[in-house]
């Protein structure tokens, strides 16, 4: 039962005296929601308002794509419904409950009941709603005394927080100036600019630098009306789509009678006469149907119209601002507008320039955003690096103002430091309809895989003993003919590599030393700031860092010691405890890990990858849950394709995201590489390198080389290891300067960066077989050797526990010639798409051939 103190729960009523709230109280009936039920339907009459006594619900709406995503969450206390409730109109919006709710309705009979009974009450309620809805005190007390001017003013827009367009172009200046010119004559105005340009913000600003801004404004975009009844979901009620919103654009521009048709349970006044002595804001005008078009032709002439249903005839004076996104000399010529709708809303035009015309006004704008959202999140973070300032002045911004904006407030939800560094500025640098991908989720099994709550984190029960046994065994084990070791380097290291391929940086995903970092750190809550430096060059230290480790692999004889291979796991993870005793969390893995940096550097070889659609992104997405409160541990969001190769796939993204805008691609492991815009020399000087480190670390035990230098230097194990080595890698990576152009031709360092990503499939190969030769040549061995170390070797016969991997050994050079192949071909087409001359190209194409004949010989 419903009693004044549930009244006093709710935000309007608290303030209410008692006499008053028991007025109220029978005229509200209880309801009692189960958890995950719709309560309203968008496009349902709005015969009543809600008001949340217990539980929480959630506002949604449904995009193009037939997804479901949320707008808000409300909770106790808080009320919806109230404007359909005043103006008759539908609702606007799914409200579906998340918990049980427990519910109070007020139906608008009774409401309106109550306004002829008690107008006391109307009137505090009205004062209360508008507060709740309006920002802006001013604002509040000029608003008419009038019940129909109180619910005009109460569903009128507020003020913008800005009072200008940002930046001090010659542009920028002129619009401003416009602005308040146009401000003042009161004529229709056509505004016309690109999606993100700041249309809407262009009339808001004219309505509101008028002298006398009290009278209301109201906006419809007239490309999706609010509803006249529920949303289309069966292909027979979306084929009536079009009639449906020509009808709805009629409902919410003049109105409609009650009785005026299935949907027009009750009255309901259009825009046009809530705005009277207004403004109305028509966004995509030329959306409007063409009878639509026609008659607000007929109101502008004359001032009058009629209601749909209903032949009282109703005066208005109005103001029209209209925006599009088609230029004004197009619009008759596509058919868009009527000619005599133009005429009469285009008294005065505004053109607006896209974002990539006025790049000087960028990073007033990213500074203007950036204040903004540290007051939103509570932030202090004093500006932008240079290098992410150049990046935000480099991009093209398809979406203008508007993805500016998104992308600075992702930016400041990432960002932990006092500056935005360039790592955190995500930007889409390709399109959602790239051919080449498929998304993985639409195959129901996977989805459900991949919304699974231990998957893939859960795998780190596995990865976390796994890898502490290794250390142990290898550490206490036999120094020779040591198991452990042995599935380092024949098992677990080919199984590290081929997973690239299959899913990229995913290893890192349930890689074992952030969680036992993590653990032994578990009681930090303060940490340094991560160097600048680390940050800049972290992707160089860790490509010198896995060169170090390559090389000592093979100097220390690691694939037959077992000890050397305790002190190098042992060694990385304390570089993982340290680094993260220090910096906090993931520091590691970001900046420093040479395996990390190895895997990241090639998941242009993945056959899978994430991304999302950056429309959903930009134009629904309000909450950033896929990167707020650290749920993304590499701090990024599935936008930015071009950070990739740090993404880890521990698909927390993928479970948070409401839009499901995140993708899971499966595509063409070279499309990534076909389809760059830009290029970083780290990545081609890691492929470079990665194929010098196989030629450096194979070439000095092949038997030619022993043949050809003397004696007491081919016998001597730490020259030949180390010296020959790090010769042989230098000597290719000079040559392949030299290929490029170097020092001859200004263009060899570009020639150089396109041309060494070819590399990596080659790299890739041969790196690759280093330890699938261990597997093949000695995985054999590994039951044999834990039978021996249990002590039953007399019981269980060796041979009948060593299985013949001989048969493996023809994949070895057919690895080699599919990755020199796949090279020599993409450097065809990158050399082709990127007007690489023919002589750097073939030079290139040669070294790779000699490359591949010399791995088919040591490998």
């Amino acid at each position: 039962m419903t009693t004044i103190d549930d009244l006093l729960s709710v935000e309007i009523f608290k303030d209410l005296p008692p006499d008053n709230l028991s007025v109220l109280l029978p005229l509200l009936a209880e309801l009692n929601v189960p958890a995950d039920t719709t309560i309203i339907y968008r496009g349902d009459p709005g015969s009543s308002m809600y008001m949340v006594l217990n539980g929480s619900v959630t506002v949604t709406l449904i995009n193009d794509e037939g997804v479901e995503y949320s707008l808000a969450t409300m909770g106790a206390g808080d009320i919806f419904g109230e404007m359909a409730l005043m103006t008759g109109e539908p609702r606007s919006a799914n409200v579906k409950s998340i918990t049980s709710v427990r519910l109070l309705e007020l139906e608008q009979n009774d409401f309106f009941e109550l306004v002829a009974s008690h107008p006391a009450i109307y009137d505090r309620l009205l004062k209360l709603l508008i507060q709740r809805r309006s920002r802006n005190a001013a604002y509040q007390e000029t608003l008419s005394s009038r019940h129909k001017g109180n619910i005009a003013s109460l569903f009128a827009e507020s003020p913008p927080n800005i009072d200008q367009f940002v930046g001090k172009t010659n542009w920028t200046n002129d619009v401003n100036a416009d602005l308040k010119r146009l401000s003042v004559n009161k004529n229709n105005v056509l505004i016309c600019g690109e999606r993100g340009t700041g249309k809407h913000l262009a009339a808001q600003l004219i309505h509101f630098k008028h002298p006398d801004n009290s009278d209301p404004l109201y906006h419809l975009d007239c490309a999706n009306p609010p509803p006249v009844q529920r949303e289309a979901t069966t292909d027979k009620e979306k084929a009536n789509t079009g009639l449906l919103s020509e009808v709805a654009q009629m409902s919410a521009l003049f109105g409609h009678g009650k009785g005026a048709g299935s949907f027009a349970q009750s009255l309901r006044r259009g825009y046009l006469e809530l705005a009277d002595n207004g403004t109305v804001i028509l966004e995509n005008i030329d959306a409007l149907a063409a009878p639509v078009q026609q008659r607000l032709v007929d109101f502008i002439r004359h001032g009058t119209f009629t209601r749909s249903g209903d032949p009282e005839l109703l005066a208005s004076r109005v103001r029209i601002l209209a925006t599009t996104t088609i230029q004004d000399v197009d619009l008759v010529k596509s058919g868009s507008l009527e000619p005599d709708l133009l005429t009469l809303v285009g008294v005065e035009r505004l053109n607006l320039k896209p974002l990539r015309l006025r790049k000087k006004d960028i990073p007033d704008i990213a500074e203007y955003c950036l204040q903004e959202f540290n007051r939103k999140y509570n932030k202090d973070i004093s500006g932008f690096t240079k290098d992410s300032l150049n990046l935000l002045v480099e991009y093209l911004w398809p979406f203008n103002v508007d993805g500016l904006r998104q992308v600075v407030e992702r930016a400041v939800v990432t960002t932990s430091g006092s500056v935005i560094e360039e790592g955190q500025i995500f930007l889409h640098t390709s399109t959602f309809t790239t051919t080449g991908k498929f998304n993985l989720l639409k195959i129901p099994t996977i989805r459900r895989l991949v919304n699974y709550q231990f998957f893939p984190n859960g795998l780190r029960f596995l990865t976390v003993p796994f890898i502490l046994a290794l250390i142990l065994f290898t550490l206490t084990g036999p120094p020779e003919k040591n198991p452990a070791n042995l599935v380092v380097w024949a098992i677990w290291w080919p199984f590290l590599i081929a997973s690239i391929i299959i899913s990229g940086r995913g290893w890192c995903g349930y890689c074992p030393l952030p969680t036992i970092s993590d653990g032994i750190n578990f009681y930090r809550r303060k940490f340094f700031s991560v160097p600048s430096f680390l940050v800049k060059n972290g992707v160089w230290i860790g490509i010198a860092g896995f060169a170090l480790i390559l090389l000592s692999e093979h100097a220390t004889h690691m694939f037959t010691g077992a000890h050397a291979t305790s002190i190098l796991l042992l060694t990385i993870l304390a570089g993982a405890v340290v680094t993260n005793f220090f910096f906090g969390k993931r520091v590691w893995c970001k900046h420093v890990c040479p395996l990390g940096k190895m895997v990241a550097q090639s998941t242009t070889l993945s056959l899978i990858g994430l991304d999302s659609n950056s429309s959903v992104c930009s134009s629904q997405c309000l909450t950033h849950d896929c990167v707020k409160d650290e749920s993304c541990p590499m701090g990024l969001h599935p936008s930015a394709v071009a950070s990739s190769k740090d993404c880890i796939l521990c698909l927390e993204c993928i479970k948070r995201c409401k839009h499901q805008s995140v993708r899971l691609n499966a595509r063409l492991p070279w499309r990534e590489l076909l389809v760059r815009e830009r290029w970083d020399v780290a990545g081609a000087f890691f492929a470079v390198s990665l194929t010098a480190l196989v030629l450096a670390v194979k070439i000095p035990s092949w038997k030619p080389v022993s043949l050809i230098l003397p004696e007491s230097l081919a016998g001597n194990a730490l020259f030949m290891d180390v010296v020959v080595a790090v010769l042989i890698g230098l000597i290719f990576t000079a040559v392949a300067f030299l290929a490029s152009g170097f020092p001859r031709n200004s263009a060899w360092k570009r020639n150089f960066t396109i041309a060494g990503y070819a590399y990596l499939f080659l790299a890739f190969a041969g790196f690759f077989n280093i330890y699938f030769h261990e597997f093949v040549y000695q995985g054999q061995n590994l039951l044999p050797w834990i039978v021996e170390l249990v002590g039953m070797s007399d019981i269980i016969p060796a041979d009948l526990i060593t299985p013949n991997l001989g048969t493996l050994k023809a994949l070895i050079p057919l690895i080699t010639l599919i990755g020199a192949a796949s090279s020599i071909s993409i450097l065809t087409k990158l050399a082709r798409k990127h007007s690489i001359s023919s002589g750097v190209n073939k030079t290139h194409q040669g070294i790779m051939i000699a490359t591949a004949l010399l791995f088919l010989l040591i490998l």
